[in-house]
């Protein structure tokens, strides 16, 4: 379960992502939530627009045409009492065309609600005419039924002028028309009652609007609250998921390295890799650093306690080819007061001619690494030494061993074909091969500079045969294994004639050279164990 928890929030978390990507991701989806946020507010401010919209292009013009039709029935029904009083015939006709036109227009206007169109407002008594608009017809077969009742009415009520009219003009002043007036008043009342009431319905689609938009605008108000809440809560989680999950190696590489600065550091202690990004890539560099400072400080320890510059120069080898993996590798020693060098490694290729002339052994001054102390590599520069004998577009690097401020010995390495060595590869590995070198030599000069203090207390200076105390020092253990084997120890004394004669008559300087032919002499013919 532990484990399902873990892939699960390494997959929130984005954890074998590259860091580039987790920001990308995380701005993703920060930018997804204000989207959406964006998303709501604009599909509100959409609905509410077509909601008014609607609200104007229908319901405000059909209540519109309804008040106009209201005010013109009412006009009329003003004219026709105009009519009634008094008895000028041109005034009563001039009321009666009014009423007419009047009458007529309401009719239109109530068409116009029935089938959509354009209403021109016209008042006739002042002659204004008002801004043209139009009309949606209505829909609603309640108030399409109203409106023809009320067109219904406009039509008696236009029969009645004209009965009215016709009646004031023929009969003369002393006429009463008290019950065809009331009649008319009836029906203007009963038309001006309906198309009020059906203006009241239609103003009351403004509440439901009203109501509608400030129900919209809480839920809009409310998802946006809730998209930003989430988005925030979403944002602070994954964000400090994301954090420590960098944080956290961060910081164990930081205390790794200053543990390491104050030399507290536990080499076997390795960092978690527990993610597959840059973090995960420093955090497994880091461990084999880690893992190559141990070897090369272990192999430090290991060579101080090598009994000879031999054992560490085999050892060197062996790390080169079996750790390294730098298959060919020559080392020479440098022995300066005879002038030559000599192969150490491999042992068996002693006295040899490898990749290098015969003449740098005999003469390493001629030898460029050993001469300028410097690396010489012929990865940038092909012909770099005139004493390599391999082909010319082979490889090599010779790095100086510097013993006590000079060059004790050389080490060489050879790649092969140009076309076919990884000349990255080969670099990699021989940085590495240099560290080991570095922590190589001061532990080389120390027991070069033993080898040489012991020599010069069992050795004689001038021959560079063991003396006295060398006899003196080994005389029990030879004694002792004689006994044991049971065989002769036998002790040969020279002694140079007509020495001091020589002496005297050429000098001390021949006398030396004299010494040191007769011990070389000895050298060479007698065995050395």
């Amino acid at each position: 379960m532990k484990d399902i928890i873990k892939k699960l929030l390494s997959a929130l978390t984005f954890t074998d992502l590259p860091i580039r990507n987790k920001f990308i991701l995380f701005s993703s989806g920060a930018l997804f939530w204000l989207i959406v946020i964006a998303a709501i507010g604009l599909v509100s401010l959409f609905d509410m627009n077509a909601k008014s919209k609607k609200m104007v292009d229908v319901i405000v013009s059909q209540e519109r045409t309804a008040n106009i039709v209201i005010r013109k029935l009412r006009g009329a029904n003003i004219s026709m009492h105009n009519i009634v009083i008094h008895h000028d015939r041109e005034f009563v006709s001039a009321n009666y065309r009014r009423v007419r036109g009047t009458l007529n227009d309401s009719r239109s206007y109530l068409d116009a609600l029935l089938k959509g169109g354009q209403i021109v407002d016209h008042v006739r008594a002042t002659g204004q005419i008002h801004n043209p608009f139009l009309v949606v017809p209505i829909k609603d077969d309640a108030s399409r039924k109203y409106i023809k009742d009320v067109m219904d009415k406009i039509t008696e009520m236009e029969s009645l002028a004209g009965h009215i009219t016709d009646k004031k003009q023929s009969k003369g002043t002393g006429l009463k028309l008290e019950d065809e007036i009331l009649q008319y008043d009836i029906l203007t009342r009963d038309a001006v009652t309906i198309l009020s009431d059906y203006a009241i319905s239609v103003g009351m689609e403004w509440t439901k609007f009203s109501n509608m938009i400030k129900t919209r605008l809480v839920i809009s108000i409310l998802l946006m609250t809730a998209a930003f809440l989430t988005a925030v809560m979403l944002s602070g989680l994954f964000g400090l998921l994301i954090s420590r999950s960098l944080a956290k190696p961060i910081k164990a590489i930081i205390a790794q390295i200053k543990a390491l600065s104050t030399g507290e550091i536990d080499l076997t202690k390795k960092l978690e890799v527990t993610s597959k990004d840059e973090l995960g890539q420093l955090s497994t560099e880091f461990n084999k650093l880690m893992d190559t400072i141990e070897h090369v400080t272990s192999f430090k320890k290991v060579i101080e306690e090598d009994e000879s510059t031999e054992d560490i120069y085999m050892r060197l080898g062996r790390i080169f080819i079996d750790d390294l993996g730098l298959d060919n590798c020559v080392i020479y020693e440098v022995s300066d007061n005879r002038n030559f060098m000599r192969i150490v490694y491999p042992p068996e290729a002693e006295g040899v001619e490898l990749h290098c002339r015969m003449d740098i052994q005999h003469d390493y001054s001629l030898c460029r690494a050993k001469r300028t102390g410097h690396t010489v590599s012929s990865v940038d520069y092909p012909k770099i030494c005139k004493y390599y004998i391999e082909g010319i577009n082979d490889v090599h690097v010779c790095i100086p061993i510097i013993v006590g401020g000079n060059v004790g010995g050389v080490v060489q390495f050879v790649c092969g074909k140009r076309g076919s060595c990884d000349i990255e590869d080969i670099e990699k590995k021989i940085s590495r091969a240099r560290q080991y070198i570095d922590d190589a030599q001061p532990v080389l000069e120390a027991k070069r500079l033993m080898k040489e203090l012991k020599d010069s207390a069992v050795k004689d200076v001038l021959t560079g045969l063991y003396n006295r105390r060398f006899v003196e020092e080994i005389y029990e253990g030879l004694i002792s294994g004689i006994n044991r084997r049971g065989t002769i120890l036998g002790l040969l004394m020279c002694d140079l004639d007509f020495f001091k004669q020589t002496n005297d008559t050429y000098g001390h300087d021949i006398g030396d050279s004299v010494i040191k032919e007769t011990s070389n002499i000895s050298s060479v013919r007698l065995r050395t164990e």
